[in-house]
């Protein structure tokens, strides 16, 4: 996996380029994004762009995966800090929402990209993918056998906790125009923390009553 975001100096030109290059594939897509386009957003030559990073494969690849390294780092540090099975869950939400909020072209160029198939996805990436999911199988067959979680599949837990938060924050786009025509009802919080619990207790108690008798 290439060196994440984060571990580049702000002003160093890689960084510049992937931080360039992530705007460009969020708002244009693998094809509508032009190598011509991520080196001026960067402040930088086409020979440079190509000589720290590559071509514009290379460019997403480096994008995709530091970004899914992010999220997995962020993740294993809320886990580290949760305790029970319920904490680790919400730790998960909590891991995808703080990344996703603080890089919101990366939410906006997963989505286009789950949408066209994972057609330009490397195997990189669909590599730290994989890893993410790892987690929350670990997640769930560990509550389980703590007798916390009932059986459910664990891919399909993994969906609920990331396609909330993908969707999540790219509704937040919307917000601005939906507080304008008052459609939205006092109370819905604004801060993603209070988000992700709000959203992991849905994942984790659904919203029907159990039974009378029966079990959730």
């Amino acid at each position: 996996m290439t060196d994440d975001l984060e571990s580049q100096p702000p002003s160093s030109p890689r960084s510049r380029i992937l931080d360039a290059a992530a705007q460009a594939f969020a708002e244009h897509g693998f094809e509508g994004a032009g190598v011509d386009d991520i080196a001026r957003r960067a402040g930088v030559n086409k020979a440079m762009l190509y000589y720290h990073v590559g071509d514009k494969a290379a460019l997403y690849a480096a994008v995709t995966t530091d970004y899914l390294g992010q999220v997995k780092q962020a993740i294993e540090s809320q886990l580290r800090r949760a305790d029970t099975p319920v904490e680790r869950l919400r730790a998960m939400q909590r891991g995808f929402l703080a990344v996703f909020e603080a890089r919101p072209e990366f939410p906006r160029l997963m989505l286009r990209e789950i949408a066209s198939g994972g057609t330009h996805l490397p195997a990189e990436a669909l590599a730290g993918m994989a890893g993410v999911m790892a987690l929350t199988r670990t997640v769930v067959e560990r509550g389980q056998s703590e007798g916390a979680f009932r059986a459910v599949d664990p891919l399909l837990t993994h969906l609920l906790v990331v396609g909330s938060a993908l969707f999540i924050v790219n509704a937040q786009r919307l917000r601005p125009r939906l507080d304008d025509a008052g459609v939205l009802p006092e109370g819905v919080p604004n801060d993603f923390l209070a988000v992700a619990d709000r959203v992991a207790d849905i994942i984790l108690y659904g919203i029907a009553a159990a039974p009378t008798g029966g079990h959730a």
